[in-house]
């Protein structure tokens, strides 16, 4: 009898002369019990459907990723086959956690082990030479990302100008791209640098369409897309490191409407039943909110935003496009180290998530955000730092919000001599002012501050303070830690304290504060 892990994929070899590139529910899994031994003589009351696609080479595969450990029995059918029989889910490896899901605010994997996403950029690597795509997985073998940002298309824009050696379809004789006949070599390497990517523990974030083309994959047909979209789930959705990108600046795409989007967005949450996290991506506007986002991928460097983009979905942010580490003389390619380094650590304390990417200018025009290969920059390592502490850090936390019904009218009876206090005045300002940028202002004053059960992480960003107040709660002791971002460093700053304590600062940029309950 077979086995396989829980969450990992199995995979049959189908008969059938069918031309179309998916077999619909051809095949059915049921899962009868913890052992053998404990199958039910009824059979199993639980039934989940299967589609096979077609490998390029003139037959079907169909692939399976169970749930369950213990016994599972399937059924194949086609016109040509009636294939029928047994395997054995074993226990999950220690690394293997299964797939990541949305967890209120959070991320976690499917047996509950927190995942925090720390995402980078590499568009079109595996378009690349294969002695560069195995660059690109040792680099990323010592990196602390867990999740890249990748598309299924070559990409075609500065620095990133070479035809691949296999495109996802074959051609018809009139030059255009046939979407039932999948190029069986690219699909193959595609399917192996997901599993890859598993071995190393990194989400394949997959982008589905993009506007940076020369080939005419942009311009596919609704119909088209669709198709292509049919095989892409019915191929790839075994895979449990696996998130789907709509689209990498969906609104520069202009052969598309909104209604196609919401076309493929609907039919990747009725069609994907391993129902994987799915989002978005724009250039100007974000996408509104629709059912089938499980997550907002935002471009933007205004990263104070997250709050206000939070509220307004309900669903965790990621600043997938914050800029890029680099030199380029374009705006979003010509972050300092420093900057990069910054961005992140705001986004985490208003609540969100970052993602890296890196473009310094080199002759042979292998960028990592482009194509891959290694990582000159600074900021990895610190973003490493960040990552550690997160995973240190006990429990889950939400950001900060300052809310202005939380303070005192105007009339209250506690004043300084006679006169407002400056919360009063500030509740007495907001209430007179309207607009739009009311809404800014009260973003403003929310501090960069993560709150959990036991701690507190506040990050001053850019600001250098030499000291602040801290009102810490009576009757519990905490310690302080003065973590400076740049450096990688903590130092104990107090120890023991409670309620008012003043505590002294660096007065340098990069500075936050962790307050953990003793």
């Amino acid at each position: 009898m077979q086995t396989v892990e829980k969450y990992d994929m199995i995979e049959f070899e189908v008969l059938s002369d069918g031309t179309e590139p998916v077999l619909k529910h051809c095949g059915e899994f049921s899962h009868c019990g913890d052992t053998a031994d404990t199958v039910t003589p009824e059979g199993p009351a639980d039934c989940k459907k299967a589609s096979a696609f077609a490998d390029g080479r003139g037959g079907y595969r169909l692939r399976f990723r169970p749930d369950q450990t213990g016994v599972w029995k399937y059924s194949i059918r086609t016109k040509e086959q009636s294939l029928c029989g047994e395997f054995t889910v074993t226990e999950p490896g220690e690394e293997n956690h299964g797939p990541v899901r949305v967890s209120g605010d959070h991320f976690a994997y499917a047996d509950g082990t927190t995942y925090i996403p720390f995402g980078t950029t590499c568009y079109a690597w595996i378009h690349q030479p294969e002695e560069l795509q195995e660059q690109t997985l040792e680099t990323l073998s010592g990196a602390p990302f867990n999740k890249i940002r990748m598309c299924v298309f070559p990409k075609h824009m500065p620095y990133n100008s070479n035809d691949p050696d296999c495109y996802p379809f074959l051609k018809k004789a009139d030059g255009t791209w046939d979407v039932t006949r999948p190029d069986p070599v690219f699909w193959d390497r595609l399917d192996q640098r997901i599993r890859d990517l598993c071995g190393l523990g990194i989400e394949a974030d997959l982008i589905l369409f993009h506007p940076y083309d020369r080939w005419g994959f942009s311009r596919l047909s609704r119909e088209e897309s669709l198709a292509y979209l049919e095989y892409c789930i019915v191929r790839l959705g075994a895979h449990r490191n696996l998130w789907w990108s709509l689209a990498n600046e969906y609104d520069d795409l202009k052969d598309k409407t909104l209604e196609d989007w919401d076309a493929y967005g609907e039919t990747i949450a009725r069609q994907d039943g391993y129902h994987h996290p799915v989002s978005i991506h724009q250039i100007i506007t974000p996408y509104p909110k629709r059912d089938w986002m499980t997550h907002c991928s935002i471009q933007s460097g205004r990263i104070d935003k997250v709050t206000i983009w939070k509220k307004q979905y309900g669903i965790p942010v990621i600043i997938d496009e914050c800029g890029y580490e680099g030199n380029l003389p374009f705006g979003w390619g010509s972050l300092t180290a420093p900057e990069m380094v910054h961005r992140f650590w705001w986004a985490v304390c208003r609540g969100g998530f970052c993602t890296h990417g890196e473009t310094f200018h080199r002759e042979d025009e292998v960028l990592w955000w482009a194509k891959g290969g290694r990582l000159y920059g600074e900021s990895a390592e610190r973003i490493a730092f960040l990552k550690e502490l997160l995973y240190r850090l006990p429990g889950e936390w939400k950001a900060a919000v300052f809310d202005p019904e939380t303070l005192p009218d105007a009339d209250a009876d506690e004043t300084e001599g006679g006169n407002e206090t400056v919360q009063q005045r500030m509740k007495r300002l907001i209430g007179n002012a309207s607009g739009e940028y009311v809404e800014q202002f009260i973003e403003d004053l929310s501090p960069n501050m993560l709150k959990g059960e036991s701690f507190t992480l506040q990050y001053f960003g850019h600001l250098r303070p030499v000291y602040t107040d801290l009102m810490l709660a009576e009757g519990k002791i905490y310690r302080a830690e003065v973590i400076d971002t740049w450096e990688m460093t903590g130092t104990l700053a107090a120890e023991g304290i409670s309620g008012r304590v003043r505590l002294g600062l660096p007065g340098k940029e990069g500075i936050a504060l962790l307050l953990t309950e003793m």
